[in-house]
């Protein structure tokens, strides 16, 4: 008796759990707006060198990737919108936020 009880209590506490789990959040994990499955994000600074407006490119200098195992280096990235490459020149220092999806990186976010 003591054994199904013990099995019950527990039962009901883990399903107790799940639920408010579920509910504090609104979504299940699985359904969170996420860039990507296994998508990357890191954050960096930089000088242009150069801006490609019909390709929708801007390579830059820049130091290490924070949130991403990168090096400092010189890339060309492809930008998320034209639009973002308007107010740009080259030799201009930036902040930029980079996504990479395990094959392509995309520039989300440049000042």
């Amino acid at each position: 008796m003591n054994t199904f009880l013990l099995i019950m209590v527990l039962a009901a506490a883990s399903s107790g759990a799940a639920l408010a789990h579920h509910e504090a959040g609104g979504q299940h994990p699985a359904q969170t707006q996420a860039p990507a499955v296994g998508a990357k994000t890191g954050k960096g600074t930089g000088v242009i060198q150069h801006i490609d407006r019909e390709k929708r490119t801007v390579t830059i200098k820049h130091g290490p990737l924070r949130g991403m195992n990168l090096p400092g280096m010189t890339v060309s990235y492809l930008v998320k919108d034209k639009a973002m490459l308007l107010n740009l020149q080259p030799m201009q220092r930036v902040e930029f936020q980079v996504i990479h999806d395990g094959r392509d990186y995309l520039i989300t976010d440049i000042r």
